[in-house]
């Protein structure tokens, strides 16, 4: 497994193959199928107030296969902050330890920009999700909405863990 960077120009065809193949998550959350749309929101969202050229957007590859894509951002909620936006893999690499993996890679890349608390918004819809966040020592923190996401409504738990060492 090697994580790399991930550029719209060089992969945007291998993230919407990744959105394709979890489409079960596009509908959940968006209540529409993957297509052009996630993509362009992969590369181009940042939360409110982030600067885009600060945010880190990464994939997991198994060789020229690509498994799973994160992004994160800084300055959101507020200054010192950081904020996974996604994290998403293919269906056949759920469940097998690399959202525990992933997730070490990205603290540590923001305890390495002194990062004092990670954030992430999960819809309620999505319960292994929030299972995992749980688990990962992510605690409810505020309860956002409704949300209007794509074509879906919801009500999205924000949920915080600290990085103190």
């Amino acid at each position: 497994m090697e994580l790399r960077k991930l550029d719209s120009a060089k992969h945007a065809a291998l993230v919407a193959g990744l959105f394709f193949k979890a489409n079960d998550f596009v509908r959940l959350t968006e209540g529409v199928d993957a297509g052009p749309a996630q993509v362009a929101g992969y590369f181009k969202g940042v939360p409110p107030g982030c600067d885009i050229a600060q945010s880190v957007k990464v994939g997991l590859f198994e060789g020229a296969a690509l498994l799973g894509i994160a992004d994160m951002a800084f300055g959101y909620p507020e200054a010192g902050d950081g904020y996974i936006g996604l994290m998403l893999f293919a269906p056949q690499a759920r469940g097998q330890g690399f959202g525990k993996a992933l997730l070490a890679l990205l603290e540590e890349e923001a305890r390495a920009r002194n990062t004092e608390r990670l954030f992430v918004g999960v819809v309620q819809a999505n319960v292994p999700a929030r299972a995992f966040w749980l688990r990962e020592g992510f605690m409810p923190m505020k309860t956002l909405g409704p949300v209007k996401v794509g074509a879906m409504t919801h009500l999205v738990d924000r949920m915080g863990k600290s990085l103190a060492r």
